[in-house]
């Protein structure tokens, strides 16, 4: 509850005081999430993480404003630009007597961001989806399957739209 009645509401880094209301932003995360939780995080204003409890964070993280992540895993060295969002459940929908939105959450095994990534603005990650090691989300693309690691995947439905050369 702290981070969201203080570090949630501190101005991102672009304001006079934004290096310092990161630090202080990524010292609350970092306390709330204790060894799920690596060093050097750069954490922009109005970050949701839901309720803490099923998210895990590495080295070197940078995630910037507006994003939504929830029930996600995230690498060392990963790059999060803003408004992305890391979907975490849905709606059952397959009784046709009960409308959709009285159906039971459904819930989808953790996604996981591996290390290196790169997640351009406004990306949709699907829940449960691997983002592979050294890859790149484009900007606006909406993640529906796996990322192979050092692939470059863009679009809505994504698909390969390049490879990072070793």
């Amino acid at each position: 509850m702290f981070y969201y009645f203080l570090g949630y509401r501190l101005p991102s880094r672009y304001f006079p005081i934004g290096m310092t209301s990161s630090k202080v932003r990524a010292s609350i995360i970092k306390k709330i999430l204790r060894n799920d939780c690596g060093e050097n995080l750069e954490i922009e204003a109005r970050v949701l993480l839901g309720r803490f409890d099923d998210v895990e964070i590495g080295d070197n993280v940078q995630i910037n404003e507006h994003c939504r992540l929830r029930n996600v895993t995230i690498g060392n060295n990963v790059m999060i630009a803003p408004e992305v969002y890391v979907l975490h459940s849905g709606h059952e929908h397959a009784r046709n007597d009960i409308p959709m939105r009285f159906q039971p959450e459904k819930y989808y095994p953790k996604t996981v961001i591996e290390d290196d990534a790169w997640i351009g603005a406004r990306a949709i990650i699907l829940p449960g989806r691997r983002i592979g090691k050294g890859s790149i989300v484009a900007a606006g693309c909406v993640v529906v399957r796996d990322v192979e690691p050092y692939s470059v995947v863009g679009g809505n439905p994504s698909r390969v739209i390049g490879r990072r050369d070793q």
